[in-house]
């Protein structure tokens, strides 16, 4: 009797014990999240538009994402499976991955926007340092020249 009433405490005790707050010991901050899901999702859109050159070059994403903000995988499991708990905490860390993906869009379709302002403006400097003649000119010789040509 007193070995089961024993037992049945242990597992009560157990089922008491939440490690939903338990904040892992090097918790990743939500700022450094933000840089790290903002890497792993340009890595990720890579990977699919250029893989064979990653591969061609060597270029490990994983290790190049831990290594870059100087941590290691289970460290980077343990901080999301902590921030994942909470999902508002979850959804505000996304929110700010995805405004700064959106500002690194802006920032290149302004780019790509302005080099082809500046290949146009140049394409007609180029146009006007050139005039084109379309029509065929015809060598013009000086009158004694041609009175040299007729009198041979």
């Amino acid at each position: 009797m007193k070995k089961t009433l024993l037992i049945l405490i242990i597992f009560c005790s157990c089922g008491f014990v939440n490690d939903e707050n338990l904040v892992p010991d090097n918790l990743i901050t939500e700022e450094k999240m933000v840089d790290i899901l903002y890497d792993m999702s340009l890595i990720s859109v890579s990977k699919g538009i250029n893989k064979r050159i990653l591969e061609n070059n060597g270029m490990k994403p994983k290790k190049y994402i831990l290594k870059k903000h100087n941590i290691d995988s289970l460290q980077f499991v343990l901080s999301n499976e902590y921030y994942s708990k909470d999902l508002e905490r979850y959804l505000k860390i996304y929110e700010e991955v995805l405004n700064k993906l959106e500002m690194n869009r802006e920032i290149i379709v302004d780019s790509i926007e302005n080099y082809k302002k500046d290949r146009a403006k140049r394409s007609q400097e180029i146009n006007l340092e050139t005039p084109k003649n379309n029509e065929l000119s015809k060598p013009t010789l000086s009158g004694d020249l041609n009175s040299n040509i007729l009198e041979n």
